[in-house]
């Protein structure tokens, strides 16, 4: 205990007395029980609305009783769990679930990022790369690069980031636009487009779902892209949850085990009616696996600027 003549001393050099101490403590201990808990937070805002295709396996989709499955719907499951975080599935064709997001009629949708993107909503820290591939009959002209594109057919999915890139570029390419991505390599095999411009895994998918054998690849990788959780511009309290279970899951390599179950699933269910499927889903498994271990020792920002 300080002397009256020490404290008086003490406050004369600028240190605080009992009194001031006192009043210090006070304050942070009503801060503190001002401050909810994450949960709290979380149940505050109320149910997170996750968008989505409803025909996008094995990333999201809804199965065949009609509910939310895939790789994206069991990781948001996954951080849910973990912040205390309530879950809506609202999907729907996805020429318009970009627009609900940005009207705050969704709070979250996993998707490429991209630069137009960027300008429309937040991010969290990317769990993904992913990149697109050209398909085409195996009788077409050789595609090259996209100088290759130019006046040929193109299909692609309305709204979504291949339709978005040669919307904006000047490839010369005539865009024919479908609901669904795996359509886009369907309409390549009955003669309506010459080439498909698609994600890889979900082109090699449809060509080995209805055995296309006179449909191939063709061309480099196109639109290495990062692969994230798009969310409601008017949420960056989201993302910041978002990015704090994904970085638990990280941690204990959790995210690796979901990614390689449903990269396996995926492949399995055709490796019997096509074996070489099975050796496609694995390289592209490993290019991803390889981008991801590569960048996940990188800093990301909690949210990008819209």
């Amino acid at each position: 205990m300080l002397w009256p003549a020490a404290s008086r001393r003490l406050r004369a050099r600028g240190m605080p007395g009992r009194f001031e101490m006192r009043v210090a403590g006070l304050l942070c201990l009503l801060a503190l029980l001002l401050t909810p808990p994450p949960t709290a937070r979380a149940e505050a805002a109320g149910p997170v609305r996750m968008g989505g295709d409803p025909r996008y396996p094995p990333h999201h989709f809804l199965d065949e009783r009609g509910q939310p499955a895939g790789f994206d719907v069991e990781l948001l499951r996954a951080i849910a769990a973990d912040r205390g975080l309530e879950l809506r599935f609202q999907f729907g064709e996805w020429n318009g679930v970009l627009d609900r997001l940005e009207r705050g009629e969704l709070d979250v949708v996993p998707m490429f990022i991209s630069g137009d993107r960027r300008q429309r909503f937040l991010f969290t820290r990317p769990f993904d790369y992913r990149h697109h591939r050209l398909y085409a009959r195996s009788d077409a002209p050789p595609v090259a690069g996209v100088a290759d594109l130019a006046g040929r057919r193109v299909a692609v999915q309305f709204g979504g980031l291949a339709w978005e890139w040669l919307n904006t570029g000047r490839t010369g390419a005539r865009l024919m636009p479908v609901n669904v991505e795996e359509g886009a390599v369907l309409a390549v095999a009955r003669g309506e487009a010459d080439l498909a411009l698609v994600p890889a895994d979900i082109g090699e998918r449809a060509v080995a779902r209805h055995r296309l054998r006179h449909i191939a690849a063709v061309g480099p990788p196109m639109l290495v892209m990062e692969y994230a959780f798009g969310v409601n511009p008017r949420r960056p309290d989201l993302v910041a949850e978002l990015n704090a279970g994904l970085s638990r899951l990280e941690g204990s390599d959790r995210l690796l085990e979901m990614r390689m179950r449903w990269q396996d699933s995926s492949a399995a269910t055709h490796a019997r009616r096509w074996p070489w499927w099975l050796a496609g889903a694995a390289v592209l498994a490993l290019m991803s696996l390889v981008l991801w271990r590569w960048r996940r020792g990188r800093r990301y920002p909690m949210a990008a600027s819209p």
